[in-house]
Parts: C-alpha cells; structure tokens; sequence
C-alpha cells in the first residue's frame, strides 16, 4: 500500500501575472495559465509526468491564485499501488506496474536499473521515481517512491507470492453497492455543466432492459463496465455508475480520443487556419528531409491521416510495423514521434488502403501545430471544449515537451463525453451555437473505404469515426462511433435522436473483452432505445 496521494500532492499558488500569462515552475511540474473569461480565477494547464491537465485556479483573498492539486483523480491519501516482479526468462527480473482502482490513472514503466541488488526504476505517467534494494532471496522490493510532493516508503511482493493473495486485474472496488443495485427511472441530477435532464421513460425509453443492464453489471457478468449514460432529444435520461466511479471522475477515452482529433481540424478549417481536409502534409511542416524517401509521401493529405489511408507503414495492429503505436512509444533512440512517423516506408498510395494506425492522428497534431500561434491543448480548449462547458480533462503529449498526442489518451467526463456525441448528432450544434460547420459533421460521418485487416475490423471509416450496424428484434440501425481500447464508446445514433456513452476497463482479454460495451449496447440500451 503506497500514500501516493502524499507523494503526488502540491499547492500550487500564483502571486501574479506576466502580461496576459502566468507560469510556474514547481519540482516536477509546470503550470501556464491566463484569467477565465468573467471570473477571478485563472484557468490554465498542469504539465506533468507526459500529460496537460486542465485546472483552474481560484482567486485568493489576499491575492493571487492558489489550489491544492495532484494527478489523481480519487483524493485518497492511500490507495493500491501492485508492481508485480519475477524472472523474466532470461537470468533478469521483469515486471509491471498497475493500480488496482481503475478511476486511477494507466501507468507506464521506463525500464530499470539494477546493480547487485539495487534497483532504480521510472514511471512515465505520473513521474514517480522508485530505489530500493531487494532482500537475498529476491521476494520482496523495498523501495522510496519520491515525486514532486515528497518521498514514500515501498514495499513490493514477488509477482507469485502477490498473485496468491489478489489475482492479477482485480479491482479493488465491488461493481456496485448492494443498496443501489437497481435501476431507478429518474431524472439524472441538474448539475452546472450544461445538460438538461429527464426521466428514461419520459423519453420513450423502455425500462426494463435497463434494470436487466444495471442488475447484470451490479452481478459481476459485466466485468469492469464504468458507466452507462443516454441522452434522448438533447436531454440526460440515463447516467449509471459502476466499481467507484461518478460524474466527477475523468476516464480514460484511449482511441476514443482520435475523434476530437478530427473535430479539432474541423475547427481550425472553420476558422481559416486550414484551407480545407486536402492540404498535403509535408507542405506544413518544416523537416528539412525523411528518411525513405518517396514521392508518394508528399502526396499525403490532412484527408489521407484522418480516414487512416496515408499509405505510411503505420498498422497498431501489426508488431511488426515501422510506425506501430508501441514501437515508436516504446523506443527511446528517436523522442521527435512525429519525425519518426514520417521516416517510415510507404506501403501504399495515400488513399488507397484503409490501415489503422494511431501515427495518423498523431500527425494530425503536427499539422495543427504548424499553424497554430499556441500550443494544440490552448486550440482545444478554447475553440472547442470551453463553448461545451467543460473544463476538468487531461490531455496525453509526445515526449519532452514536444506538443500533444491526439492519437488517444484523453480523459474526460462521461457526461462531457457524451457532449461530443450530442454536438455531431446536432450537426455542430451545442445549446444553439453552432460550433462545428454542418458540412464538416457530414463530411466526418462520410464512409471513406473499409479498415483493414478486415478479420479484425471490416468497419467502413469516417474521419476518425467508426460506422457499425447493431439488430434488436427485426430492427437495424446504424451507429456512428468513437471506440478505444477497454471500452470507451460514444455511440451517434440519428435514426433514434440519441446519443449513447458506455466506457469500461477491460484493457486486458484483447479484442473480445473490449468489445462488451457494443455487446450491452445491442443487447439492453438498443432494445430500450426501441421502447421494447
């Protein structure tokens, strides 16, 4: 047990600004701010481990601005840190860090140093740092974990004498407390971030496949399920909550993320920064060669990177793949990710094939940056999530400060996630602004070419949107969808007037598993949605 909340901690106080701006540089951190719109606070990012979050700091009575933060979203002083270690096959010893409480952040180990029985090793994530010593027989690590709010004490067990007392991947939190288990057909509550509320059956919605829904999370046959929210003519009608999670909690979109990606470039055509999706690339950027060389690189288009047909050897679903979204994360020779994106063979003219690889978004943010006078975190929050009302999220950014990822690995709200969904199904519209181009929403949710491998996926693609089909009864209806990896889904489902948000942590069990949140669909919210 880790006080990581102890060591992950720190006040945060700003006593002025320079010109327009604040900055702070604080031991393992830095936060650049600006005064909010019609407020005392002062609004800004956390830049921390590899990731922006957004804070806001409120104004003080003696002046200045001051917040108590840290990267955790559960305030617990102490919470389940596991790091599970044994042989790794060849003489050494290897392992992995996780935590336990899924509304935790995901954590990204740096390899270790070992000398006798010393070790050194980093998480990427969080920024923690832990040395320590293992005891002769190599069954227990103890360890300080030091961050920018101080030093801990560690100790570690043998990955097989910790697999005996809690399995692998169990959660440290029940599916649901046994006085809330059922679904209760009532408003969701009316809360200050913009979405009207009502009740499930005023919306002509069914109940009972929502009690079955709830009742199947709440007994364990729907693993790691997080949350269930409906939105029915503009208006909440669901919100459900599993394994500790609520409306305040952020989570963790994965892929889901590569959809604001292309809501961004929407953004930046309607405000001119853009001329339009078929600008090239490399036109925008200032790399002065790449490597194999090949003129169909410079045919590569903003259009190309979205629909997942630059043509670059760029497939996540492919270890062997020169740009694979593990190969250039994992690396540490190359740090500009972009740079090494691009130094990889073509293996197809842009436009021809449909390959998903998450070095196409990321790209994306490239191009965004060369035009962009502030960081892409600035573009979004003001041009698309601040007129959406939200203002609690985390961003994931490419190494030393480099710029963001946009190739997943945003954290919103549930319920600001669903805003996403219900801005394309108004076509651009939010509580009456037009924020996106209708043109782009139907451009978006065009039908690009089919995604291989096709035994995997097979889903015709859109500019960062999946489209699938779902049957309930003698009914089909189309679905378009942000996906990412565990189960994070906001379904767009015009023909119903409804927008559907399921996310989940099933990281581990591959395809199947991650694709419960489209089986609940199908099988309960689907059928609701009818009125069946």
């Amino acid at each position: 047990m880790l006080p990581v909340g102890e060591v992950l901690r720190s006040e945060l106080r700003v006593s002025e600004l320079d010109g327009e701006k604040a900055e702070l540089d604080s031991p393992g951190l830095r936060f650049v701010g600006k005064p909010e719109p019609e407020s005392s606070d002062l609004g800004g990012f956390i830049y921390f481990g590899q990731a922006a979050y957004r804070v806001t700091l409120p104004g003080t009575e003696g002046g200045g601005w001051a917040t108590s933060w840290g990267p955790l979203s559960v305030p617990d002083e102490f919470v389940p840190l596991d790091l599970y270690f044994d042989d790794d096959g060849s003489g050494g010893t290897g392992g992995y860090l996780f935590f336990r409480d899924q509304r935790l952040p995901g954590l990204y180990g740096l390899g270790a140093h070992c000398e006798g029985q010393s070790v050194t090793f980093r998480e990427m994530n969080l920024g923690l740092e832990f040395t320590g010593e293992f005891d002769d027989d190599v069954t227990t690590l103890s360890s300080r974990a030091t961050g920018f709010g101080g030093t801990a004490a560690v100790t570690w067990q043998r990955m097989s004498e910790a697999r005996a007392a809690i399995p692998a991947g169990t959660p440290s939190l029940p599916p649901r407390d046994p006085a809330e288990a059922a679904f209760v057909d009532r408003a969701p509550p009316l809360t200050d971030d913009g979405w009207p509320t009502a009740k499930a059956s005023d919306a002509g919605i069914a109940i009972e496949p929502l009690r079955n829904l709830v009742a199947s999370v709440a007994e364990g046959n729907l693993p790691l399920a997080h949350s269930v929210l409906v939105a029915r003519s503009g208006k909440l009608v669901v919100e459900e909550y599993f394994y500790g999670f609520d409306r305040d909690v952020i989570h963790d979109m994965r892929s889901a993320s590569k959809s604001i990606a292309s809501t961004l470039i929407g953004l930046a055509v309607s405000e001119g920064l853009l001329e339009d999706a078929d600008v090239r690339v490399l036109d925008l950027l200032d790399y002065e060669s790449y490597d194999n060389p090949d003129e169909r690189k410079s045919r590569i288009s903003v259009r190309h990177l979205m629909t997942m047909s630059s043509g670059l050897d760029a497939n996540d679903s492919d270890r062997n793949s020169a740009a694979n979204e593990n190969t250039y994360q994992s690396q540490t020779e190359q740090p500009d990710w972009i740079k090494l994106a691009l130094d990889v063979p073509m293996i197809a003219e842009p436009g021809q094939r449909v390959i998903y690889g998450s070095a196409n978004p990321m790209i994306l943010a490239a191009v965004l940056e060369s035009v962009l006078d502030s960081g892409v975190e600035w573009f979004a929050d003001e041009a698309l999530f601040a007129p959406l009302g939200i203002d609690d999220y985390r961003i994931f950014m490419r190494p030393d400060d480099a710029g963001v990822y946009l190739g997943g690995g945003m954290y919103l709200t549930p319920r600001d996630m669903l805003k996403i969904g219900q801005l394309y199904l108004d076509d651009g519209e939010w509580q009456g602004e037009q924020l996106l181009p209708k043109a782009w929403v139907e451009e978006s949710f065009g039908r690009y070419g089919r995604l291989e491998p096709v035994d995997r996926n097979g889903n015709q693609y859109g500019y960062l949107w999946w489209h699938e089909s779902y049957s309930a009864g003698d009914r089909t209806v189309d679905s378009v969808e942000a996906r990412g990896n565990g189960g994070q889904y906001i379904f767009v489902v015009p023909e119903l007037d409804a927008v559907v948000v399921i996310t989940a942590g099933n990281f581990r069990g591959g395809l199947e598993m991650t694709r419960q949140s489209q089986r609940m669909f199908e099988t309960y919210v689907l059928p609701a949605l009818l009125g069946e």
